[in-house]
C-alpha cells in the first residue's frame, strides 16, 4: 500500500482549521460534488466534504453526476470549482471562499473591484494548477479568488491539484506550479499581478475564445450576446461549432438559440457555421445529426436543400431521414 492510500483525507491540523470555521461560516452554505466519485480522486473529495459537513453545521453537501468524462470536483456555487482536496493554506482559502469572502483586501490586490468589473466585458474560464506543498500557490490563488469574487458572472475559476490530476496538467503542458491558464490560450507561471490578467481579458481577440468560455456565455443566458459578438467581428468563433456538436443537450440548445439569432442578423455568417457543421455531420451521433438538420430549417435557405436530399437518400436512421423530410417540406412552404 503506497503513501497516498494510507494518508488521511484530512490531517489533524487541517481538522483544527475546519473546526475554527464553525462560527465563521454561519449562513446556509452549499457545496456541490460534481462528477464520478467511484475513482480515487472522487472518493477523497467525497470523504473530505463529509468531514466538512459533519463539523460545520451551516454547510450542506449535494452530489450531481456532472458531464460524462469530466473530472470530479467540489463546486462552491456559483463560479469556483476545486478539482482538489485542499490542504494547509489552500484549505484556508477554500473555507474563506465557502464563507463568501475573498482572501485579500483591495489595497493588497493592487486593483479595485470596480476597475475589474468595468474592464472585463467578455467572460472567461481560468484554471490554476496548484499543489499543497507549493509555497507560492496560496498567494497566486488568493489573487485569483479576489478577481473571481469581484466578477462572479464573468469568471469561472478552476483550482486543479496538479498531482491529483496529473493527466490534465500534462495535457496543458504544466511543468511547474502555480500555473495559470486563461481560455486555453494564455498562461502564466508563478504569482501573477491581477492587473496583468485583467489586461489580457480586456484586450483578447474574441475570435480566440475557447468553447469553455462560450459555454459559460450561453449557460448564463446570453445567447444573443454571443451572436452579436460574432456579427461584430464578422466571423464564426471555432469554439461555437464545438457547442453545436456538444454531447449534452442543454449546451447544444444554448448554441442553437445563438444560431437562431445569427440567422436573423447575419444569414451569411449562419450559413458559414452550417457549412462547417455539415463537414462534421457524418462523425456525430444521431441526436446531434437531428439538431444540425433542424438548423437547416432555422436558416431556411433553399440553396442547401440538396444536402437534406442526400440525407433522405443516404445510409441514415429513419428518424434522421424523417427530420430531413420535414425540414425540406417546411422550406417549400
Amino acid at each position: 500500500m503506497n503513501n497516498e492510500q494510507i494518508r488521511p483525507v484530512v490531517s489533524r491540523q487541517d481538522m483544527t482549521t475546519i473546526e475554527s470555521y464553525k462560527y465563521k461560516i454561519y449562513k446556509p452554505t452549499r457545496l456541490l460534488i460534481l462528477g464520478d466519485t467511484d475513482n480515487e480522486a472522487g472518493k477523497r473529495m467525497e470523504m473530505f466534504c463529509d468531514r466538512i459537513q459533519a463539523n460545520l453545521p451551516a454547510v450542506t453537501v449535494e452530489k450531481e453526476l456532472g458531464e460524462a468524462g469530466a473530472p470530479p470536483a467540489i463546486f462552491i456555487p456559483r463560479n469556483l470549482r476545486f478539482e482538489a482536496v485542499p490542504e494547509g493554506k489552500l484549505l484556508e482559502l477554500f473555507l474563506i471562499s465557502a464563507a463568501g469572502n475573498v482572501p485579500v483586501e483591495e489595497a493588497d490586490a493592487g486593483i479595485s473591484a470596480a476597475d475589474i468589473q468595468n474592464r472585463i466585458k467578455i467572460p472567461g474560464v481560468i484554471r490554476i494548477y496548484v499543489s499543497s506543498s507549493c509555497p507560492h500557490c496560496p498567494e497566486a490563488l488568493s489573487r485569483l479568488l479576489y478577481m473571481a469574487g469581484c466578477t462572479p458572472d464573468m469568471i469561472d475559476l478552476h483550482i486543479i491539484d496538479a498531482m491529483l490530476f496529473a493527466d490534465a496538467a500534462a495535457a496543458e503542458n504544466v511543468k511547474s506550479v502555480p500555473t495559470t491558464v486563461l481560455d486555453g490560450n494564455f498562461r502564466w507561471t508563478g504569482v501573477v499581478p491581477i492587473s496583468e490578467i485583467v489586461d489580457v481579458m480586456e484586450n483578447r481577440d474574441p475570435r480566440e475564445l475557447s468553447s469553455e468560455t462560450l459555454k459559460k456565455i450561453v449557460a448564463e443566458g446570453d445567447a444573443e450576446g454571443l451572436a452579436n459578438l460574432m456579427v461584430t467581428y464578422k466571423t464564426i468563433i471555432p469554439g461555437f461549432l464545438d457547442l453545436l456538436a456538444h454531447p449534452r443537450w442543454p449546451t447544444r440548445l444554448g448554441a442553437m438559440v445563438t444560431f437562431e439569432y445569427l440567422a436573423e442578423q447575419a444569414p451569411e455568417l449562419a450559413r458559414q457555421a452550417l457549412d462547417a457543421m455539415w463537414s462534421r455531420f457524418s462523425g456525430v451521433d444521431d441526436a446531434v445529426k437531428g439538431d444540425i438538420i433542424h438548423l437547416f430549417g432555422v436558416l431556411n435557405d433553399s440553396r442547401l436543400s440538396g444536402r437534406l436530399e442526400s440525407v433522405v437518400n443516404g445510409e441514415y436512421a429513419e428518424a434522421i431521414k424523417e427530420t430531413a423530410r420535414e425540414v425540406m417540406a417546411d422550406m417549400q412552404d
